[in-house]
């Protein structure tokens, strides 16, 4: 009876040492699927600069968000006085709650504005945005009763979907090696926001009381002595919706298709 000899596996110094299990065969595929990704899209990343026309366009847009949100703080509390009759101890209340409905409305939907970019494209989304709190803040210097205030802040905040709109295009528009910078400048441009948005308000609320030699004897300024600054924000919405509609180009579809041929 012949003998059984085991069978003896030819190695060389080119055998893998991680060779693909017959239990799971297309891990080794997988792997050299996902090295020749990497190798083929890393190269052009590293070498892709950032584009700063395209940068600037939405950091302009960025600050448009908190210019709206923060620009009522200064004179907020003396809108509610004038236009409430309320008693002095709700002043406090109505103030807090006017200015948190911006943030709350803007929380609940912001997550709808995401999606709604991956259907339509980002820029139409931050067009639309940028329109509709450009007007909801622009009314709301001119509200003479409280829940008009509630109505139009509410308002500001369904269309503030600009913030996650801007992120995910810098994000779109910039690569691993230039991710930092663009982000920073993201940053930057939000805190300018904060900055502004208070400034204006404070500096230009009632006008015909601040500076009443220019702005006194003008009726307008008497009759709405808050809409200067909300009207302020509304046209530096819509310059920047313009701005975009003109020169903000749409990355999201050309990522995809680099995506799909990077993958064959």
């Amino acid at each position: 009876m012949a003998e059984r000899r085991p069978e003896i596996s030819a190695t060389d110094e080119t055998t893998p040492l991680l060779a693909a299990s017959s239990a799971n065969p297309t891990t080794q595929a997988n792997e050299e699927s996902l090295v020749k990704h990497q190798s083929n899209a890393s190269p052009e990343d590293e070498e892709k600069p950032l584009p700063m026309g395209q940068i600037a366009i939405l950091c302009y847009a960025r600050l448009i968000e908190p210019i709206a949100f923060f620009s009522i703080f200064p004179f907020v509390n003396q809108m509610i006085r004038d236009t409430g009759n309320l008693d002095e101890r709700d002043v406090g209340f109505y103030s807090g709650l006017i200015e948190s409905l911006f943030s709350l409305t803007q929380m609940l939907l912001m997550i709808q504005w995401g999606r709604l970019s991956d259907r339509v494209g980002r820029k139409p989304v931050l067009l639309f945005s940028l329109i509709g709190v450009s007007i909801a803040v622009s009314l709301f210097g001119f509200a003479k009763e409280i829940w008009q205030m509630i109505l139009f802040r509410c308002l500001a905040g369904v269309f503030a979907g600009t913030i996650v709109t801007v992120r995910t295009m810098i994000s779109e528009n910039s690569t691993p090696k230039t991710q930092a910078r663009a982000f920073s400048l993201f940053a930057f441009s939000g805190n300018l926001g904060i900055f502004f948005g208070s400034f204006l308000g404070g500096a230009l609320a009632d006008p015909a009381s601040q500076y009443p030699k220019v702005f006194g004897h003008i009726r307008f300024f008497q009759h709405y002595p808050y809409a200067t600054p909300t009207i302020i924000v509304g046209v530096m919405g819509l310059t920047s919706a313009i701005v975009i509609a003109l020169f903000l180009k749409e990355v999201r579809m050309r990522n995809a298709m680099l995506d799909m041929l990077t993958l064959i």
